[in-house]
């Protein structure tokens, strides 16, 4: 709860990551950070300006026809999923799938027209200069324009990129920058390389750059990671520190016997905020480097278990009883009576587990828990609302399997029991 209301407060992200095709090492991809603009303008009328994006209906005709944007006949504008034109139903480009298995034959046949593309290149004269634009598909309805300038180059002497060469997009502008992942793989953490068993064969295997698997460490860039049960991740705890001081870190393939181990890509950006939680007995198992880190540029929080029991508490219980209702969607509301054994409940809780009286339990996940389980009885037996009855049958079928058949003493534990708090 804390990550997502701190990340309520971050500004959106301006970065873009990308991976781009490298000539001269294939397998060392290079990675290009685009800080994406305000406004979109024409790439022409900005002499400063690398990326910036379009909507399909400003794209050039003679690009739009070839991206599957444009009938060839008409000009009229549909998308690259379309096979014929919504206003003339004429045959343009669009987007066929290996599961037309006949559309090889048909394309040799000129029966139809080749497929549209991602990926376009154009080389354009511009002030006395040569410049090399290209267009690829970002999502359905935008394109980015990226522009860049050849120096000592004509336009016939231009290599043509192919589709296979084309930019990769590691880390979209539009991704959620709030990123959970548990400390139980160190591949979801840090990234990984897909196996390819024709490597990076011309014209057989997929190109390096386009086989690059981005860890949450990249995916949180600009945002919030969160790391549940941090302790989990071991040795894997000293990459997680190089990446939060260097605020980058390289993707490498994991299986020494994959075609990706030989791929690497440096300075992949991860500027992010960390969040990591686990329970107090694990503490010894984060390294003290990290820790010490965590102490010395944030903060250390434990959450108390219980909390004392007045208005304003029961209160926040009551919200918290409503908001878990709408939270679920299947269940109907409580009646007074049933909020009340539930403020019951949480009470024996606090003192059961926490040897607190007047004081109201703050084990949400185990409370929302009973209140689930009592509108699913609700639901089965057909019932409009929750009644107490089916709150005191929730606490029976929510009792834990090392409980054995009683019922929960709730008035046994002494004020001097050991407050077992959770740690965050």
């Amino acid at each position: 709860m804390l990550a997502k209301a701190a990340f309520t407060l971050l500004q959106p992200p301006q970065e873009e990551i990308r991976l781009r095709h490298n000539p001269q090492q294939p397998d060392r991809p290079q990675v290009i950070v685009v800080r994406l603009q305000d406004d979109d303008t024409d790439p022409e009328s900005h002499d400063d300006l690398d990326t910036v994006y379009f909507t399909p209906d400003r794209l050039p005709f003679g690009i739009g026809v070839k991206m599957g944007y444009r009938c060839p006949q008409c000009g009229a504008i549909s998308l690259p999923q379309h096979m014929k034109c919504s206003d003339c139903g004429g045959l343009k480009r669009y987007d066929w799938s290996g599961e037309d298995a006949y559309y090889g034959l048909f394309r040799a046949l000129d029966a139809v027209p080749e497929p549209a593309l991602n990926y376009v290149t154009d080389l354009r004269e511009m002030n006395g200069k040569t410049y090399r634009i290209t267009y690829q598909r970002v999502s359905e309805g935008q394109i980015a324009v990226t522009r860049q300038p050849t120096e000592n180059q004509s336009i016939l002497d231009e290599p043509s990129v192919g589709a296979r060469y084309a930019d990769r997009v590691l880390v979209s502008r539009t991704s959620s920058r709030f990123v959970r992942v548990s400390g139980t793989s160190s591949v979801e953490l840090l990234g990984d390389v897909k196996h390819d068993p024709y490597g990076s064969a011309e014209s057989l295997g997929r190109a390096a750059h386009m086989r690059v698997i981005p860890g949450a460490i990249h995916e949180a860039h600009e945002g919030i990671l969160y790391i549940d049960e941090i302790a989990a991740l071991g040795q894997y705890q000293n990459h997680l520190l190089t990446a939060m001081q260097d605020r980058e870190f390289a993707i490498s393939g994991h299986n020494p016997l994959s075609s990706g181990a030989a791929v690497r890509v440096d300075g992949v950006p991860c500027d992010f905020i960390l969040f990591a939680s686990c329970n107090v007995e694990n503490l010894p198992s984060i390294l003290p480097p990290l820790r010490s880190r965590i102490r010395g540029y944030g903060y250390e929080i434990m959450l108390s278990s219980w909390m004392e029991k007045n208005e304003d508490n029961v209160g926040g219980i009551v919200q918290f009883i409503a908001q878990t209702v709408d939270e679920d969607g299947r269940i109907p509301h409580l009646t007074v009576e049933a909020v009340e054994e539930v403020l019951s409940l949480a009470e024996s809780m606090a003192q059961q587990f926490d040897g607190k009286r007047d004081a109201l339990t703050l084990r949400l996940r185990e409370l929302g828990g009973f209140v689930r389980i009592a509108g699913d009885i609700a639901v089965q037996e057909g019932a409009e609302v929750v009644l107490p009855d089916h709150v005191k049958r929730a606490e029976v079928l929510g009792r834990g399997i090392d409980m054995g058949m009683e019922m929960h003493p709730r008035y046994e534990l002494s004020e001097s029991s050991i407050s077992k708090d959770y740690y965050f």
